[in-house]
């Protein structure tokens, strides 16, 4: 018997997705905070798209449906995380860009 790593694959394509779902709102704290503190949140949005893309299916839904939901719980996630370090982000003053 042959082992072919198709689940393999797909749940790795799977969990990719949720990470750069959870990237697209850092991608805006990104512009927003007009680049401060950006680098060291970028694992922690995708580290966030992760988790909560697989906490819809550990609480168990499956199949289509349950899919999309976790796509949008990525999104979500990210946009926590994404909005956590846009308030911690320093902005100048006037005074300090001139």
């Amino acid at each position: 018997m042959t082992y072919l790593p198709w689940e393999s694959i797909a749940l790795l394509a799977v969990l990719v997705l949720w990470g750069f779902i959870g990237l697209a709102p850092w991608c805006v704290a990104l512009f927003v905070t007009r680049g401060r503190r950006a680098l060291t949140a970028l694992p922690l949005a995708f580290l966030a798209g992760v988790g909560g893309g697989a906490f819809v299916p550990a609480l168990g839904a499956k199949g289509g449906l349950g899919f999309g939901i976790s796509l949008l719980a990525a999104l979500a996630a990210g946009a926590l995380a994404a909005t956590f370090v846009a308030r911690r982000a320093t902005f100048p003053t006037r005074k300090e860009l001139s």
